[in-house]
């Protein structure tokens, strides 16, 4: 009857470890719950490996912790419970400071101060060395026709037609 009763209590004690989620406790407090739970299968005689320890820890510590979850999954070694707490630990105090680093950042804004030109567009404090205003309000391509026009209307006296005529 005693082995029957620790039977059934080993499948209790796995069952909660196997469920065990993380939820709102701090980290610390899920790897005791975890290895409270382990130590109490180990004793019943029923030991769990380093290994199933292990992946119990990881599949509750969320996308915060991928960091570390991916490396410690892919070692050739299992690692020891007390090894995977340190390393859980000092990840979060890690992720603690980055947080902490990420809200003292100065929130910065670049401001531009804009103008009217004659045509009625916008221009940019400063660019003014770019801004060339058109004589009439249209198109850039209606503009360069117009500069082009009045070139050859001032060279009226001069043939404009010049013809490539080749030597022989």
């Amino acid at each position: 009857m005693y082995a029957s009763h620790s039977r059934t209590r080993a499948m209790q004690l796995k069952e909660e470890i196997t469920l065990i989620q993380r939820g709102n406790r701090s980290i610390p407090d899920y790897l005791h719950a975890v290895k409270a739970l382990a130590d109490a299968i180990g004793i019943i005689d029923h030991p769990i490996s380093d290994d199933d320890l292990t992946l119990y820890v990881l599949n509750e510590l969320g996308l915060n912790f991928r960091d570390i979850v991916a490396p410690i999954r892919a070692r050739e070694k299992s690692i020891a419970f007390e090894e995977l707490h340190d390393l859980v630990v000092s990840h979060k105090s890690y992720l603690r400071r980055m947080e902490a680093t990420a809200q003292q950042l100065p929130v910065t804004a670049n401001f531009t101060a804009r103008q009217n030109n004659p045509s009625g567009s916008h221009q940019s404090k400063g660019s003014h060395k770019f801004y060339r205003p058109s004589r009439q309000q249209g198109s850039a391509r209606d503009s360069n026709a117009q500069h082009k026009d009045q070139h050859r209307s001032n060279n009226s006296g001069q043939s404009n037609n010049r013809r490539f005529q080749p030597k022989c």
